[in-house]
């Protein structure tokens, strides 16, 4: 398999090489919206382009959007986000485009959107929710700009080569022979890879979903700073398996083909969420704000995402593709656009709770990198011990006791609900909490080792 330099690299891996510029160093021109985004730069160029274009025509004007950077992906834009509105009543920003549907719902709690009545003939054509899950927000603060999928990317040369077994849902992740062949994400610096991890506590249950993720982590080569680089290091065949957001995984789909890469999205354990938009608190340029988010939510912004790269109305340089929150346009296009799976039509019985990650979202994330990312080289060896020689000497009663310890969450999920509302809010505690986790998670995988006779 040919694994040269992927010629989207620049686009698809944002490692830290944008800049932070300070919100109020630069004052934006009248004609000029200000977005913050964790977009990869393909969408932003696209859009920048389409919208200007669209605002001229629509409002006999022109009108740009100035890209505000945070130095990394929606983790860090939110809190950017929250640092400026302690200190200021506006944050300088207009509009938050992307990063998923739970940091919308923890900015709304904080009052830090605005609310936008669409025109009536938009709404009309966008509904409420998808398979239980809210497209538009009921107090109109925040409007899904396009839909995502959850799934599984696998270099299906580099699986067959090395003989792993084949991978349809989660679970499948979990299996030890795919130990070291697992690309694996930091949550703290992904948006879209901390919501994977929710859906699937969400899916399996706390208990089990944890125990899930545990396993998963233990197959993981490294864990790299966005879920961009993931999906590239199994294109390029560093890795068999990744889970990721669907315009990553396609990405790599569209580049190698079918024979080379998939991307599968686990049936009835994930779902479609929006990716969202919405205006911020104290807008500086509030009617382009308005003028903005009508055009994602219009018929052209739609198209935007559906079109081929090259036809009318559609994308110019990037493949940008996404699913439209438009239903009407699957069946319109059906025989044009490159995106296949209608997710009006797709039904399950999982439905996500974003109240629930929103409410957890960032004590979750430390969480996890406590106990599977900051620890991985110690949890690495504990897991490999686990199924090591030595470990198969045991009986299977041992095994399987040493197995549940490994896999523990370290508190329950109720416990977890209890540091969101008082430990997690005090700094302090909030620094002891986690460097409590980190112990505690060193301690018991140098314990199962020595049990195990390994180090």
């Amino acid at each position: 398999m040919n694994i040269s330099f992927f010629p989207y690299l620049r686009e698809f891996i944002l490692l830290g090489v944008l800049t932070c510029t300070p919100l109020f160093s630069l004052s934006a021109e009248e004609n000029e919206v200000v977005v913050i985004s964790p977009h990869w730069e393909g969408i932003k160029e696209e859009t920048s382009r389409a919208f200007s274009a669209w605002h001229q025509k629509k409002y006999g004007h022109p009108a740009i959007i100035r890209w505000r950077e945070a130095g990394g992906g929606t983790s860090q834009i939110i809190k950017m986000l929250r640092s400026e509105f302690q200190s200021n009543s506006s944050a300088g920003i207009d509009v938050l485009y992307g990063g998923g549907i739970d940091p919308f719902q923890e900015l709304k709690q904080s009052g830090l959107l605005t609310r936008y009545d669409p025109p009536a003939d938009i709404l009309a054509h966008i509904p409420a929710k998808l398979n239980g899950m809210e497209i538009i927000d009921p107090d109109r603060e925040w409007f899904g700009a396009s839909l995502a999928g959850f799934g599984i990317i696998i270099n299906e040369q580099v699986r067959q080569a090395v003989k792993l077994p084949a991978v349809r849902t989660w679970a499948d992740l979990a299996n030890p022979q795919l130990k070291g062949w697992v690309s694996g994400c930091d949550p703290r610096q992904s948006g879209s890879v901390l919501s994977i991890y929710e859906t699937i506590l969400q899916a399996y249950g706390w208990e089990k979903g944890w125990e899930l993720l545990m396993a998963m982590s233990g197959n993981v080569r490294s864990f790299l700073p966005s879920a961009a680089s993931s999906a590239v290091e199994v294109g390029m065949g560093d890795a068999a398996y990744g889970v990721s957001i669907d315009l990553y995984g396609q990405a790599q789909v569209s580049y190698y083909g079918t024979d080379n890469v998939t991307f599968v999205l686990p049936e009835g354990q994930t779902v479609i969420t929006p990716d969202s938009i919405a205006i911020l608190k104290n807008p500086p340029h509030p009617e382009l704000a308005r003028h903005f988010l009508e055009f994602v939510l219009s018929r052209e912004g739609q198209l935007l995402w559906m079109l081929p790269k090259g036809t009318s109305g559609g994308a110019t340089h990037n493949i940008i593709n996404r699913m439209s929150v438009w239903p009407s346009l699957y069946d319109e296009l059906a025989n044009i656009t490159p995106i296949k799976t209608n997710p009006f039509k797709t039904k399950s019985d999982f439905v996500y709770s974003s109240q629930l990650g929103s409410k957890r979202r960032a004590i979750l994330s430390v969480l996890i990198a406590a106990w599977m990312i900051d620890t991985h080289d110690t949890m690495v060896r504990a897991w490999t011990a686990l199924h090591s020689p030595a470990a198969s000497k045991l009986t299977p009663e041992r095994q399987q006791a040493l197995l549940v310890k490994f896999l523990a969450p370290p508190c329950s999920e109720k416990e977890l609900f209890q540091f969101v509302d008082m430990d997690w809010k005090d700094s302090i505690k909030r620094t002891a909490l986690t460097n409590r986790w980190q112990n505690e998670a060193l301690d018991r995988y140098k314990t199962l080792m020595a049990q195990l006779g390994s180090h």
